[in-house]
């Protein structure tokens, strides 16, 4: 995998990498500890505001921990941790969910207390996510990161492993799907969302 321009950054020091494929348990915490504030955030925006944000984390550094010996340093530890979650990620979105609270439900709950946009915007948030869950995780994946993470189409391919001609054909069809089921939200329509 390429080194992306987004995740470039300091590097890991030879030997603690060395530690961190040994499984030093002190190696491993000092590079979640390190990265998992940025892991976090990149994980919500790909799955939106979900409860299981903290197994989907957990699972991800797992995954890690045991990929960790394999790892040969060709990109930095934060682009290949991403790369990680992105695969625990779109696990994840394949799987039958169960249902969770409606949309319809959400909006009747008390709100915490702030600016009325800010909920506004939490409300459209979770409405665009709930369309989201209904696109195609690899198309969903290219999608956010393209849009939220404004990667580049090749950034995105090497991040999950794809062509850049997938990863073109994925975007092309997650905006078709989203904006098909959008236009169709009244409760979008009514925000002033895609016509």
């Amino acid at each position: 995998m390429s080194q992306l321009r987004w995740q470039r950054g300091p590097t890991l020091p030879s030997e603690r990498i060395e530690a961190c494929r040994r499984g030093d348990r002190a190696a491993l915490d000092e590079v979640f500890r390190a990265h998992a504030e940025a892991l976090e955030r990149f994980v919500a925006r790909l799955v939106g505001p979900k409860a299981e944000l903290e197994d989907l984390l957990q699972e991800t550094f797992v995954a890690a921990i045991r990929a960790f010996p394999s790892f040969r340093g060709e990109a930095s530890v934060k682009t290949w941790l991403h790369s990680i979650a992105i695969n625990v990620v779109r696990d994840h979105l394949r799987k039958p969910r169960r249902p969770t609270t409606s949309l319809d439900e959400q909006r009747h709950e008390t709100p915490e207390p702030g600016p009325i946009e800010d909920e506004e915007r939490r409300r459209i948030a979770a409405r665009i996510y709930d369309h989201l869950d209904h696109v195609d995780p690899n198309k969903r994946l290219a999608l956010v990161l393209y849009v939220v993470e404004d990667l580049s189409i090749a950034e995105i391919a090497a991040l999950m492993n794809a062509s850049v001609a997938a990863t073109k054909s994925r975007l092309f069809w997650a905006r078709r799907t989203l904006l098909k089921r959008m236009r169709r939200d009244p409760a979008l329509a009514r925000t002033g969302g895609p016509s």
